[in-house]
């Protein structure tokens, strides 16, 4: 069975692919795909549980080392 993580990176990478044949930034498309995101995610939840998952995402971007995660 495939994971919902793999279903989704399966399309971002053609959808980048298909960006690259058309000379189109990866970036510019990670940008139109968080504003599909939050497009999709408003038709479900509310904006300040939508600001907060986007808030938790901002505040881990950087690699950190959580020692209390160690087994």
């Amino acid at each position: 069975m495939t994971s919902v993580y793999e279903l989704v990176h399966r399309h971002v990478e053609a959808a980048l692919a298909e960006a690259a044949q058309h000379a189109i930034p990866p970036e510019t498309v990670a940008s139109d795909l968080i504003a599909d995101a939050v497009r999709v995610l408003k038709t479900r939840r509310s904006i300040a549980d939508i600001k907060s998952e986007l808030m938790f995402v901002i505040e881990n971007l950087e690699d950190r080392d959580y020692e209390f995660m160690r087994p």
